[in-house]
């Protein structure tokens, strides 16, 4: 008997052929098409704030500023910077007398470095300094 091969007919692909990489070589990369200036991240920032402030501003508008504050700014404000003062300020109060000393040392430090010794000192070190990078 005589062996016959039959050979059945193959779909080529539609991509062709990529040739493979040597080792350590970056893939080509291909250039993308031009790009429009609203495609930039600072540029759709700078649009997304412009259109936010203008619908606020419509928003205002058509709503009144006085009636806008009355319903709208000072429930928020009540809501969280009135209790927030609340909760801080006594923690605040505390930590300014707890660091009365320290404030009162740094105080003396800097009123012992301004003297008329000191700043001729530190006059003829940059004097010094100068004269060696002539």
């Amino acid at each position: 008997m005589v062996s016959k091969e039959i050979r059945m007919a193959t779909r080529k692909s539609a991509k062709p052929a990529q040739k493979a990489l040597s080792r350590g070589a970056a893939p080509a990369r291909r250039r993308k098409t031009s790009r429009s200036l609203l495609d930039t991240i600072p540029i759709r920032t700078i649009a997304v704030v412009v259109g936010v402030a203008g619908l606020a501003g419509l928003g205002i508008a058509l709503f009144g500023p006085r009636r806008f504050q009355d319903e709208v700014i000072r429930p928020i404000e009540n809501a969280t910077l009135v209790p927030l003062a609340a909760a801080v300020a006594p923690q605040a109060d505390r930590v300014w007398a707890e660091t009365r000393p320290w404030r009162d040392h740094v105080a003396r430090l800097l009123s012992s470095i301004n003297t008329e010794e000191v700043r001729e000192a530190i006059a003829d070190r940059l004097s010094h300094w100068i004269d060696r990078l002539r």
